[in-house]
């Protein structure tokens, strides 16, 4: 038996698979079955999960902090689909809701805590109060001069 093709997904996947769309919804949905039938490998950068956190709180879709979470945490857990840092995801998504902060800010205080230094410079800090993470304004740097 050979190795099983990996491939990267973008958005719109993930989008057609949990939105109807007649043209593209089956195409999605057919292509996560024969990864949940271990026929193909579908890898997911941290940066698709947000810019479906993006595009479904948009006009477009308009839905919920809690809704979004629960959809990409099930679709994350999809046998065949591979999210990188998929605890770090996970996390993010929870605190993303959990906080009522935005999913960026989330994901920022959840890699910062898994690779370290769990350290963030922000001029936002309240975002990152409770999350385990060092949060400081940024500080001001004295100018130098060369005379």
């Amino acid at each position: 038996m050979g190795k099983i093709k990996t491939v990267w997904i973008d958005t719109n996947v993930i989008i057609y698979y949990l939105k109807t769309n007649a043209e593209f919804t089956p195409k999605a949905r057919a292509l996560v079955g024969e990864a949940r039938n271990g026929n193909i490998e579908l890898k997911i950068s941290p940066l698709v999960i947000s810019e479906c956190v993006f595009v479904l709180m948009g006009r477009n879709f308009c839905v919920t902090k809690e809704k979004i979470k629960t959809a990409l945490i099930s679709f994350i857990n999809i046998p065949g689909i591979v999210t990188e840092e998929k605890s770090v995801v996970e996390e993010a998504l929870n605190n993303f809701v959990r906080k009522g902060i935005d999913f960026t800010d989330a994901y920022i205080a959840a890699h910062a805590r898994s690779v370290k230094p769990a350290h963030v410079i922000t001029e936002n800090i309240k975002d990152f109060k409770g999350l385990n993470v060092l949060a400081e304004i940024i500080p001001e740097i004295a100018e130098t001069t060369d005379n």
